[in-house]
């Protein structure tokens, strides 16, 4: 077992996850004009990314438990890349909203066992590291962003760059998989009556999995409002370029790097409960202050101090469900931690989509304050649950 090889892989997968999601992203204002759609239209098409990750969820979860996180990640790792063409070919509503349900489907398929695989590392590795793959999310993030900003600039449009990134990231990730930890089967044919038991012991933790789940959704919804709605906010609101509007994404990318290069010494010395309550409390405030920045910078900076207040919070959430329950269903317990999380961040910016109907676009962003307060609040109990 190589364990440097394993951290290099699970780090390359959090990219490509994180990279793909940015790419699709910055598009989303030429798609939005290629296809001609309203916020509101493209709120509601937002909806099927939900979707799409609701399914990806109950199948990898299932996965894990059955085949392992190594075979799990990298079929997630391909589809996630594939999911990129749909984008690149939408050109009416129907068909968009079909690209963005494999968009949802994608990044839940290769995001819930990745975590997996993440949880395996950190186990072998015998020391805090969980927040550090997640820093490579962002670092993604950036990467896509930076790519989008230079392409569209370029005058490139989604069906040139999408697949050519897309299939790149899933030729990759056929190679990285080669590189993960061993399948470890917590649920075999074998042991049925066993599987029985721990179903029912199971049940006891389930309030505990769907406390955990909300407050990692309401952070990724968070984390959602800035990946699909920072663009356009600064287009409209701030008057940006299409191009120039991609480096919001890109400060909010470098705050969550910056904050998730330090998280995981945080936690060792604070423990995961500091680490949620006042990085919700920091992103619910600089996501309250966008909704009257006076300027581009000053959204810029917000954006920025956003990234670095939500980014240990999901993470560290992800940690705690990786360890909830029987080992038999732990997959199936943090697919379901996972999959709320990605309904929430998927679905989510579609409500700002449909707030923009009665409101102008920089409240309806505001809104996403109410969601980190709920955080800060729903914490201490989440640390009274049993694990």
């Amino acid at each position: 077992m190589n364990l440097l090889k394993s951290k290099i892989a699970v780090s390359f997968f959090f990219l490509s996850g994180g990279m793909s999601l940015a790419l699709w992203a910055v598009h989303i204002p030429l798609i939005e004009k290629t296809v001609g759609v309203s916020y509101a239209q493209l709120g509601g098409l937002l909806v099927f990314s939900a979707l799409g990750g609701f399914f990806a969820m109950q199948i990898a979860g299932w996965l894990i438990d059955h085949i392992g996180a190594k075979t799990t990640t990298m079929l997630g790792g391909i589809v996630v890349g594939l999911a990129l063409l749909g984008p690149a070919v939408a050109d009416s509503p129907l068909w968009l909203a079909v690209a963005i349900f494999g968009i949802g489907f994608g990044l839940s398929g290769v995001d819930v066992p990745m975590n997996a695989a993440a949880l395996q590392v950190e186990k072998a590795n015998k020391r805090a590291i969980f927040t550090f793959f997640h820093l490579f999310w962002s670092v993604g993030g950036l990467v896509g962003a930076a790519l989008g900003f230079w392409t569209i600039s370029m005058g490139f449009v989604q069906s040139q760059t999408l697949p050519v990134v897309g299939l790149t990231l899933s030729a990759l990730a056929i190679f990285f998989s080669t590189w993960l930890l061993p399948n470890e089967i917590n649920a075999t044919r074998e042991n049925k009556v066993e599987n029985k038991q721990a179903s029912k012991s199971n049940r006891r933790v389930l309030a505990f999995v769907l406390l955990a789940g909300l407050m990692s959704a309401s952070g990724g919804i968070i984390e959602g409002v800035a990946q699909d709605w920072s663009a356009l906010y600064l287009r409209d609101v701030q008057n940006f370029s299409v191009a120039l509007a991609a480096w919001g994404l890109a400060a909010f990318n470098i705050g969550m790097i910056l904050g998730r290069i330090f998280i995981d010494r945080i936690v060792e010395r604070k423990g995961r409960g500091f680490v949620i309550q006042w990085g919700s409390l920091v992103a619910a405030i600089a996501i309250a202050l966008q909704a009257i920045a006076p300027s581009g910078e000053v959204s810029l900076a917000l954006w920025f101090l956003l990234g670095l207040g939500i980014s240990g919070v999901v993470p560290q959430i992800f940690a705690a469900a990786g360890e909830i329950g029987e080992p038999t269903h732990q997959g199936r317990n943090m697919a379901k931690v996972v999959g709320i999380t990605y309904i929430g961040t998927l679905a989510g910016p579609s409500i700002i989509g449909l707030l923009t109907v009665a409101f102008p676009l920089e409240w309806a962003i505001g809104w996403g304050a109410v969601l980190g307060i709920f955080i800060v609040l729903a914490n201490p109990k989440l640390e009274k649950l049993p694990k």
